[in-house]
């Protein structure tokens, strides 16, 4: 349910956009997700459903979801090395060690829509 919810701040964001645009269809919209975010522990199938649920009625309804998975920054208690992190297990690349400092961000953002007019 939490995905619905998510999904509905998306068409949110999206909406406001095409207002701007006006009249224009989104064909394609494309996320950034945290490599640490639980969304990507469900298939693109089930989000494209929570999207088309959250979207029902909207300008975005009809519109493809595009993923795209960023990586998080972390640091190295143990040695200090920074480095990218891709999952939520990860280890350092310098020294192996576990204990890293999350840099939080945001878990979802409408990087860009791709519209037909």
């Amino acid at each position: 349910m939490h995905e619905v919810h998510l999904m509905g701040q998306v068409v949110k964001a999206v909406s406001q956009a095409l207002r701007e645009a006006n009249g224009a269809k989104p064909s394609v919209v494309r996320l950034k997700v945290s490599a640490l975010s639980h969304l990507l522990d469900h298939d693109p199938s089930q989000l494209q459903t929570a999207f088309d649920v959250a979207s029902h009625g909207t300008a975005a309804a009809g519109a493809a979801l595009d993923i795209v998975t960023v990586p998080v920054e972390g640091t190295c208690r143990r040695c200090g090395v920074k480095s990218q992190v891709r999952q939520i297990d990860a280890a350092c690349e310098a020294c192996g060690s576990h204990d890293l400092d999350i840099v939080p961000g945001p878990e979802v953002v409408v990087h860009d829509v791709t519209v037909t007019e």
